[in-house]
């Protein structure tokens, strides 16, 4: 017998809340029905989804593949639900935007007012992270579009490439140095490079795992915040991997220095990455032609400086 929706939506309430109890009464459902079919639903899978405690209920690995499941098939409904509830020839409906750190401070504005003026039926959301949490959240049917580093060769992912850039050594110029000649890999400063050692921010810095590997980061500080690594910097506590469009501004005020790495040459590329075989509405494609509009602005005047790579899009992840 296939899964039902109503199991799906217990099954994810029991799992936010983590207490049957709790999801029962948010479901409006007597507990012991809801625990009747939690037990339906493992026996119809064959596998455990609850571990079950005193206080309350925590996932088994097949629960949180279970979850992840649940939530993007959920999320997909509500969307199509909005979609034609809402339908009308003006572009609606909720939308939600994952940006990395850099696409935040070059274009999070410029999309905010341009997305204000040409879809007023939109409500829309932005949110912030490292690449590789914007498209976990992609999967679970989070978020609805992203401007990521490096997205997987995936084929739930169809990816569109923006542009490619170069990476610098970042820091005060009493740390990295002065000049403004670049600087090699081999002569990285060891032990005061800060965030290569994050898992999910690392493979977006550098590509190569060897070469992370030659990188001894910094021993006490391991940043995910962007804004706590530009804090970190200016203090002088390390220096960092970044772009240069990443802390412009403090280029620009000479607050922070930045030199180019060579011998080899870093780069990365930023994809404009959505969910593959899944209904578009028109919200996603109107959002989808302002977001490419935007960085490629960014891009051809100078404001995030890199080589475009605008073009048509592809599914999985490589160009």
């Amino acid at each position: 017998m296939p899964l039902s929706l109503r199991q799906l939506r217990y099954f994810a309430r029991i799992a936010r809340t983590g207490v049957m109890g709790h999801a029962a009464e948010e479901l409006g459902v007597a507990q012991s029905a809801l625990s009747h079919h939690m037990s339906e639903l493992e026996a119809q899978l064959g596998v455990r989804l609850f571990d079950r405690r005193p206080r309350g209920v925590t996932l088994t690995p097949a629960g949180e593949r279970l979850l992840d499941h649940a939530q993007a098939i959920l999320g997909a409904l509500e969307r199509a639900e909005t979609d034609v509830r809402d339908f009308r020839e003006q572009a609606s409906g909720p939308f939600v935007l994952g940006l990395c750190h850099t696409a935040t401070e070059v274009a999070a504005l410029t999309i905010m007012r341009r997305a204000a003026d040409q879809l007023p039926g939109m409500h829309l959301t932005i949110v912030e992270g490292v690449s590789g949490n914007l498209l976990a959240m992609m999967l679970r049917g989070e978020i609805d579009l992203a401007a990521a580093y490096q997205p997987p060769d995936d084929s739930r992912f169809e990816v569109r490439p923006i542009l490619n850039e170069h990476l610098y050594l970042v820091g005060l110029p009493q740390m990295i140095g002065p000049q403004d000649a670049p600087i090699s890999f081999e002569d990285l400063p060891q032990g005061k490079v800060l965030a290569l050692n994050l898992v999910r921010s690392s493979r977006s810095i550098i590509h190569s795992q060897f070469l992370r590997r030659q990188i001894t980061p910094h021993p006490q500080l391991e940043i995910e915040s962007l804004s706590a690594l530009v804090q970190a910097m200016r203090a002088g506590l390390g220096c960092s991997i970044l772009a240069r469009a990443t802390v412009a501004g403090d280029l620009a005020r000479g607050s922070l220095h930045a030199r180019k790495i060579i011998e080899p040459e870093l780069n990365r590329s930023l994809y404009l990455v959505s969910r593959a075989h899944q209904p578009r509405r028109r919200v996603d494609d109107e959002m989808a032609g302002l977001v490419l509009a935007v960085l490629a602005e960014a891009v051809a005047e100078g404001r995030w400086p890199g080589e475009s790579l605008a073009g048509p899009g592809r599914q999985a992840g490589r160009p």
